[in-house]
């Protein structure tokens, strides 16, 4: 459960340690790297437990719900 981000619907795997994490800070905490920056990030839906992929060059509004199931 990430305490940075209330209710987070999402996991985001690190592209750099191919970890899941709720959020960045809760990487900065538990890892002793920085968390690699990367063009398409890969998610999974907390809800339908889905993994879906987003390229962060062309991130959209419609880009914050799960493209699987609508979970926002």
């Amino acid at each position: 459960m990430c305490k940075h981000i209330l209710n987070a619907q999402v996991a985001i795997r690190s592209p750099c340690c191919k970890l899941w994490f709720d959020c960045a800070q809760c990487h900065a905490e538990s890892q002793s790297h920085t968390l690699k920056q990367a063009m398409e990030m890969v998610f999974a839906c907390k809800k339908c437990k889905k993994c879906f992929r987003k390229d962060m060059n062309e991130f959209e509004d419609s880009d914050e719900y799960c493209p699987h199931c609508d979970n926002r």
